[in-house]
């Protein structure tokens, strides 16, 4: 029996769909769709049930640490008890009263006051500051019955360092006095110590769970288990595009697949192949952030026909890298050899990976001393941006991007 042809409606329905199961711009909020990464989620969840025990949860942007803190309570197994998920963000410029009052806005009851049963949240009892005093004594008013579970996600951005004293003091404070709550701190960071002032004083109470880039079996399983739900299906080479090009962040995993899709189903087929998956390189890089374009821009920009930025930041973003995302000239030469199609030797551009990390934008960060610099792109995302800008630009040659396809890539595509 021959196949039903997609009508207009299927399709419609289809991509309203994929749009809810592909998500690059926000965080996963149901555990059903969040792939992979049950190492970081047990910890998390050990540390939640042993009382006073807290997280400190870190890495680089885009790895999937926000979506962790938002489903993570739906890990926690089915009991009498009540989970209490309260989540914040930081903001630059905040103090530490202003984050216990946000915190304090997440967290409702009702009561009666003498005028009735009323809903309240507990910063309508707080006009003023909030003290350290104030925030220990509402932590401590949870019921046993419950399980409160108080997230500050992009820690990061907290640029005041008597909050972040602060605060790991009240980490402190709550694990002594056995505080039935959890408080997690999220944050972009390579480790604690860059996150949150005196960690030190808190390492004994605070589990910490670094979230590194999602590994090529997970970042499969995501694309995959969206495609099932789709009721569509993906070949071999368009796969492995996707999870090659994605570089370990979710976010492109979600881009890609979601374009890939509508191409797919543009066409009228729910079957989705390679070609689509191209389709899709153009289309994500016509909806990336505008500062993605413009760091791009002002990194390449010259007025010599024969300048050589694109291709040298190309080949950045192909060079081997160790676990923190850094990598040294050295592993640029070859990627550039084979782009430019000839030798080309770590002096030849040597000032040009400086000129990244300073003047044209600073699209590389820089460490280490003269003669053992290591450089990694500032935003991760920029390095599989960079490649795709490569691939429609023409610069990534043949081999390349033929090894893109493949799920054994040589080392010119490093899977991380």
């Amino acid at each position: 029996m021959a196949k039903r042809a997609l009508s207009a409606q299927d399709i419609q329905a289809k991509k309203f769909e994929a749009n809810q199961l592909f998500t690059p711009s926000a965080p996963i909020a149901v555990a059903e769709l969040f792939a992979g990464r049950q190492q970081q989620a047990q910890k998390i969840l050990e540390a939640i049930g042993e009382r006073g025990r807290h997280v400190i949860m870190y890495g680089e942007r885009g790895v999937g640490k926000s979506s962790m803190a938002q489903i993570i309570h739906y890990f926690l197994p089915r009991g009498p008890q009540s989970v209490r998920h309260v989540r914040v963000q930081a903001f630059p410029g905040d103090t530490f009263s202003v984050i216990a009052k946000r915190i304090f806005s997440k967290i409702h009851f009702k009561a009666d006051y003498g005028e009735g049963e009323k809903a309240y949240n507990v910063s309508d009892f707080y006009p003023g500051e909030v003290t350290i005093d104030d925030f220990l004594n509402e932590m401590s008013l949870f019921k046993a019955a419950e399980i409160p579970i108080v997230i500050i996600d992009e820690f990061n951005e907290i640029n005041d360092p008597a909050t972040s004293r602060t605060l790991a003091n009240i980490i402190k404070s709550l694990s002594d006095e056995g505080v039935n709550v959890t408080i997690i701190i999220v944050g972009v960071a390579d480790n604690v110590g860059e996150l949150i002032e005196q960690h030190e004083s808190i390492e004994r109470c605070a589990e910490q769970v670094h979230m590194p880039r999602m590994p090529v079996d997970e970042r499969r399983e995501v694309l995959e288990k969206r495609l099932s739900q789709l009721g569509m299906t993906i070949a071999p080479d368009g796969k492995w595009k996707i999870i090659n090009l994605s570089k370990g962040l979710p976010a492109y995993v979600h881009a890609l697949g979601k374009f890939a899709v509508y191409n797919a189903l543009d066409n009228g087929r729910i079957a989705i192949g390679e070609y689509d998956v191209d389709a899709a390189i153009n289309a994500v890089l016509e909806s990336s952030q505008q500062t993605l374009k413009d760091a791009y821009e002002n990194a390449t920009r010259s007025n010599q026909a024969r300048a050589l930025f694109r291709h040298v930041l190309t080949a950045c973003a192909l060079a081997k890298v160790d676990d923190a995302g850094f990598f040294t000239p050295a592993a640029v030469r070859d990627p550039l050899s084979d782009i430019l199609k000839r030798p080309i030797e770590i002096a030849n551009f040597q000032d040009t990976l400086g000129d990244f990390a300073g003047k044209r934008g600073k699209i590389l960060d820089r460490t280490g001393e003269a003669r053992a610099y290591r450089f990694r792109f500032g935003n991760p995302a920029m390095q599989p941006y960079v490649i795709m800008r490569g691939i429609r630009d023409g610069i990534v040659n043949d081999a390349a991007r033929q090894a893109l396809s493949s799920p054994e890539q040589p080392d010119l595509f490093p899977t991380g």
